[in-house]
């Protein structure tokens, strides 16, 4: 299933394949761009994983058939992070949360939906009856792709985040079931 090319809206090829340990760096260095150009993420820079506990954290999920972490690349640049997270107990083993970033700059030519398309189908393949996401409810952007794709709304955490000015902003729950 990975690796994989797709065609972008501005003509563009996005390559989406799975993480490995020698991304670590890259990795580290896109979350520290990524988490300091946007107030839709929940990590904040100084938060970022150091390389040697990014490059263990992408072992586990490599090494756990029930997770996945996808990069995309444009022209050998990692443009867009994925992580897909299995739950672990019997009772809840059909679930999945996603989690996904991609950089500013290229928002808006389809790379949100290749990769959250791929890694539903990676889930479908894997057995995965239920995807579950958690969006800042300001991010409209966002919001619009998740129902695009089929998530329905299911839910409001309230104050769920604080933001570096003291305020509050409520959390959606949004889910995909896979039939």
């Amino acid at each position: 299933m990975f690796p994989r090319k797709e065609l972008l809206k501005d003509g563009s090829l996005l390559l989406i394949r799975e993480a490995s340990i020698w991304d670590a760096k890259r990795i580290v260095e896109y979350m520290k761009e990524v988490t300091s150009e946007t107030d839709f993420l929940i990590t904040r820079p100084d938060e970022v994983y150091d390389v040697s506990t990014e490059r263990n954290y992408i072992r586990m999920y490599r090494n756990n058939p029930g997770k996945l972490m996808i990069v995309g690349e444009i022209n050998r640049e990692i443009v867009s992070l994925l992580t897909f997270t299995g739950f672990g107990r019997k009772r809840t083993k059909h679930v999945g949360e996603i989690g996904i970033s991609v950089k500013k700059r290229y928002w808006g030519i389809g790379i949100g939906t290749r990769m959250i398309t791929s890694a539903i189908e990676w889930a479908r393949k894997n057995g995965f009856v239920r995807i579950q996401l958690e969006v800042l409810k300001s991010n409209e952007r966002a919001i619009s792709l998740y129902r695009k794709l089929g998530f329905e709304l299911e839910g409001i955490k309230r104050k769920a985040v604080r933001r570096d000015d003291g305020s509050f902003e409520d959390v959606l729950v949004m889910a995909l079931l896979l039939d």
